[in-house]
């Protein structure tokens, strides 16, 4: 039997159980290892740690063609853009099950393409939902977890830190301070732009700072209160791509830095300045997930990246403590990362789970010069909420609001 013969009808199947037949042309497939390569010094050689691997992505160009093409390839857009798993029956590569994933483009050729809709569309194989789900509100579940793990952070804190000479406090101080005023500058900005937060978040920093040489003494409530003081300004209600920036770079720079790899001494005082920078760099990773629930996402694009970053930071700190524990000869017991790990998981599910019911993105190549009034109202039925929203999306230059150019990729949602 030759390939030809193994080739099998193409169609897709809508959550809503609609089922079309489409023409294709060259098909291919996508899957990526998720792997992560690591250096250590004096270790020849790379560490690659692997999680196995992605979805398989099939990225399709399909044809609509005949009398009634433009009515079929309407219909077949309003399938792909229904909320929900559907069912790729694939020509080559067999029946899976998908999500239409990204951006969604349409062109008519009706002169050159002898009256045919060419659509072009990325399928993203899925498991569905793997995430715990809650009882209550997934925003509020997300935030219960948080504060479990603000719990279990401090007591982890207190447990992994040895201050009982004045030497291990004096350089425990210093090196608690260094990331605090690194923390505190780079959230300030971000605070200020909530009053109520604002307030907050200088009380619990000047309550620290002030009181810093009692609070080593007592170092579960330091570091209570330093997750309080991490987690508040993600309370601001405005601005979630610079909260996940600010808390992503926060992150990074203590499991990249100079002191990313701690080293065994013959005191306590590098394992407590660990210790210390394990405590800001999770509670970074919750600053994350509670930036998120406190966002009114627009978009399915915006959720969905959202939740990438979050379970990206999450994965990069996990793998930098992992090694310093290994490094230091310690052994992590579990229970605050354990606590974070369920949090990330409800952070993701959450933004998984409003995504269905958010605009999907979807774009058009403009066949002629155009106003963004007139674009506007033909896209979204009206300039009054949206306008402003084309604009932003679609990150237009001056001139271009003027006028958009022909041959100008517009992207929209739906």
């Amino acid at each position: 039997m030759a390939w030809q013969d193994r080739l099998k009808e193409a169609a897709y199947t809508s959550p809503n159980g609609t089922r079309t037949i489409f023409q294709y042309e060259n098909v291919g497939k996508s899957i990526t290892k998720k792997t992560s390569g690591f250096e250590f010094p004096d270790a020849d050689g790379t560490f690659v740690q692997d999680l196995g691997h992605s979805g398989r992505r099939y990225p399709l160009r399909l044809f609509f063609s005949g009398n009634d093409y433009d009515l079929e390839a309407d219909a077949f857009e309003e399938t792909l853009i229904e909320s929900g798993i559907g069912k790729l029956e694939h020509p080559l590569y067999g029946t899976v099950d998908v999500v239409p994933f990204g951006a969604i483009t349409r062109r008519d050729d009706l002169k050159t393409g002898a009256n045919q809709a060419i659509i072009e569309v990325t399928f993203w194989e899925t498991i569905g939902l793997i995430y715990p789900s809650s009882q209550q509100d997934p925003g509020t579940a997300v935030l219960s977890a948080v504060l479990d793990y603000n719990v279990a952070a401090a007591e982890a804190f207190e447990d992994g830190t040895d201050l009982d000479s004045a030497v291990e406090r004096v350089t425990f101080r210093n090196d608690y301070l260094a990331v605090f005023d690194r923390t505190r500058s780079t959230l300030q900005s971000i605070a200020d732009a909530q009053e109520d937060v604002r307030q907050q978040f200088n009380a619990i920093a000047d309550s620290i700072n002030t009181g810093i040489d009692v609070l080593i003494s007592d170092p579960l409530t330091l570091g209570f209160q330093t997750t309080l003081l991490i987690q508040s300004p993600a309370r601001v209600f405005q601005n979630i791509t610079a909260r996940l920036d600010a808390y992503g770079a926060l992150a990074a720079s203590i499991i990249t830095g100079d002191n990313a790899v701690a080293q065994p001494g013959n005191d306590s005082r590098n394992s407590n300045s660990f210790h210390g920078s394990d405590l800001y760099a999770m509670t970074y990773v919750t600053g994350s997930a509670v930036s998120v629930v406190n966002n009114e996402f627009l978009t399915k694009t915006e959720a969905l990246v959202a939740a990438e970053v979050v379970l990206a930071q999450f994965e990069a700190v996990a793998v930098w403590r992992e090694g310093n524990f290994e490094s230091l000869e310690e052994i992590d017991t579990g229970e605050a990362y354990q606590k974070l790990q369920e949090a990330v998981a409800l952070t993701a599910g959450f933004l998984v789970e409003i995504s269905f019911s958010l605009k999907q993105e979807r774009s058009v190549v403009l066949d002629r010069a155009r106003t963004i009034i007139d674009l506007a109202a033909e896209l979204y039925g009206t300039i009054d909420t949206d306008l402003d929203f084309l604009i932003n999306s679609n990150d237009l230059s001056g001139s271009e609001i003027l006028e958009l150019p022909k041959g100008r990729e517009i992207v929209y949602y739906v």
